[in-house]
């Protein structure tokens, strides 16, 4: 009776412990990382009926064992590089995404067609105030679109390098954190409720850290972990089975990206595993700093190109033209620990080559010193202050000791309308020319300035008198129209004749004889010629492509490979998805499974119960017999 009593009760005790556990699992049915459990139930020893053990003609009853978690290595393996996998190229197409936004909003393409545009109206109106004005408008709105989105490439880049820092801090948390997780689990009796609340953690923290970050992981037989960087056994450690973990930072001044491992000590550099957000975002640093290069080169191009037209022309009234844009903006950085409140100004002169590392602007007892960052020149006095053509204008209020930064930029940001008034704007050609009515021959006389040129001494006006030409070849006078003094006697082979500071070629055929008159363009003419060579500007190529071609190129490749990176992330989320519901198929839970296990658990927990009634019955029998 007392085996039959004894089994009863190991079984209620055996059933107690099996529905807590189920009810934990149904507790925690929506707990994320919740790893499903199960109560191994042991069948209690028998044996030959001494004073420790029953006796072997009866059972034994049941022995609640451990608590084990419903796991799979492998599968949440799978999850985990799939989750990263995903979280790269979702990290990426985030802010290529914001790349593109920022490139099409700055409307740089209309703006850049709209200032050619204006262009060929110039040309129509030469001599009207409004044309001009509208051009001169359409030039500062291209200069502020190069501006503009200049500033949300910095922007965007700083924002990605802020992304990265913080996607870091969180890599050594997570490390951090698994350090104290293996330290706990080599402290604590395996097949307890502790260890798997700690596994729990620990893999709740490996998927955290794959999502950033591809690992290899390798788990003892109690619980601890050794995690490698990168996919194979034989990566640097990062979180050893034993000792702190190592930490990581990010350096992405080369070519490749780099991860640095304990980048405050002895920093040691390897390769950034392709998948992790922290791979998406330096993929996407890299878009950005291409898209700044290729917008960079596009205004420094445009810039150039514009203003060496520019000079080619005459104005209104009648001068050499002059360069449309500045091309070098001098950005200032005040020093942190300033303690006045003086303003600077800083003024670059046109052709002015400022020093590439910049300058650095210190108030002293005696004054200001201006001097190069790399230290090969300054200069110091009360102010202004002028070194490579710039012009510093420190303000009042400065205390001893107080400096700037003074850093030079070119490219899109450095890109700015010159102050240019509509009658300085070079329509017209510098030079202008015209045959002879009488003349025999189809040549035409083409001048232009050319500042390098070195020749014979005159200056227009001018007449160019052929004097014998055949076969190709001949000779011509050239005398000043004013004196009629022959200021040089050249031959006529198809190569340009230059005189100081210009030249001119005869394109046709020639006959003895025929004379054409070159001139300076005046003030007030009404020649478009400049105007009408802007059209060249706008067709020009260099490595194949125009202006207005390679800004096509930049944004179509964006959106190129942001449409790559989107088809690539669904597909990875298809696969996270898939490698979630596996893994989550094993160590899940699942309320209807639940359900139907507190039933059967319920049912032999009554069914023990019932064993010790009846037990108890019997032994009230028995002893009533004895009474």
């Amino acid at each position: 009776m007392t085996d039959l009593l004894g089994i009863g009760a190991s079984g209620v005790r055996a059933y107690q412990a099996a529905l807590s556990v189920t009810a934990d699992n149904v507790a925690n049915a929506d707990t994320e990382n919740y790893s499903r459990r199960s109560l191994t139930l042991i069948s209690a020893p028998i044996g030959a009926g001494t004073i420790f053990t029953r006796d072997a003609g009866s059972g034994g009853g049941v022995i609640a064992g451990v608590v084990s978690r419903a796991y799979d290595q492998l599968k949440t393996n799978a999850a985990r590089v799939a989750a990263g996998d995903h979280e790269r190229l979702a990290a990426r197409s985030d802010w290529l995404t914001r790349l593109q936004a920022s490139v099409t909003g700055s409307a740089l393409d209309s703006r850049l067609g709209g200032f050619f545009d204006a262009g060929v109206d110039l040309a129509a109106a030469p001599t009207s105030a409004a044309a001009r004005t509208i051009f001169l408008d359409r030039a500062d709105q291209t200069a502020n679109s190069f501006v503009g989105l200049g500033s949300d490439l910095a922007r965007i880049k700083g924002e990605i390098d802020t992304a990265v820092t913080a996607t870091t801090t969180e890599i050594n948390a997570i490390t951090a954190g698994l350090v104290r997780i293996n330290d706990e689990m080599r402290r604590t009796q395996a097949g307890g409720a502790a260890v798997n609340g700690l596994l729990d953690n620990r893999d709740a923290l490996l998927a955290a850290l794959g999502e950033r970050l591809r690992v290899n992981v390798s788990a003892a037989a109690n619980g601890t972990v050794t995690i490698r960087v990168g996919s194979g056994s034989d990566g640097p450690v990062l979180v050893p089975d034993r000792g702190n973990a190592v930490r990581v930072g990010v350096d992405t001044s080369g070519d490749i990206t780099q991860l640095v491992l304990d980048p405050t000590h002895g920093a040691v550099s390897t390769r950034l595993p392709a998948s992790g957000s922290l791979a998406g975002l330096t993929e996407a640093r890299r878009e950005v700093a291409a898209t700044q290069f290729a917008i960079d080169a596009l205004a420094t191009r445009f810039g150039d190109t514009v203003n060496d037209w520019a000079q080619q022309g005459s104005d209104a009234l009648g001068d050499a033209g002059t360069p449309l844009f500045s091309t070098t903006m001098i950005a200032i950085t005040t020093g942190v620990a300033n303690a006045g409140s003086a303003g600077i100004e800083t003024m670059l002169a046109d052709g002015a080559t400022p020093a590439p590392d910049g300058y650095r602007l210190v108030r002293e007892d005696s004054g200001w010193t201006l001097a190069r960052i790399d230290g090969t020149a300054g200069v110091s006095g009360p102010g202004p202050l002028l070194l490579d053509g710039l012009t510093v204008r420190p303000g009042a209020g400065a205390k001893t000791g107080d400096n700037w930064r003074l850093d030079p930029i070119g490219g899109a940001l450095g890109l700015a309308l010159r102050p240019v008034g509509p009658q300085r704007l070079a329509v017209a050609d510098r030079y202008v020319s015209d045959a002879a009515a009488g003349n025999k021959g189809d040549a035409r006389l083409i001048a232009g300035p050319d500042a390098g040129a070195t020749g014979f001494a005159g200056v227009p006006p001018l007449r160019i008198t052929v004097t014998a030409f055949a076969a190709g070849s001949g000779t011509a006078e050239i005398s000043d129209i004013a004196t009629g003094t022959v200021v040089a006697t050249v031959a006529l082979d198809g190569s340009r004749i230059t005189g100081t500071g210009f030249g001119f070629s005869l394109v046709g055929t020639p006959q003895a004889g025929d004379s054409f008159r070159l001139l300076a363009s005046g003030a007030g003419s009404n020649d478009n010629g400049n105007a009408r060579a802007l059209a060249q500007v706008r067709d020009a190529s260099a490595a194949g492509s125009t202006l207005e071609t390679s800004l096509d190129a930049s944004l179509a490749g964006i959106a190129s490979r942001l449409a790559e990176t989107n088809r690539l992330a669904e597909t990875a989320q298809a696969v996270r998805d898939d490698s979630a519901r596996a893994r989550d198929a094993v160590s899940g839970v699942d309320i209807n499974q639940e359900a139907a296990e507190l039933t059967r658990l319920q049912a032999a927990y009554r069914a023990n119960a019932q064993v010790i009634a009846a037990a108890r019955d019997m032994l009230d029998t028995l002893f009533g017999i004895a009474r």
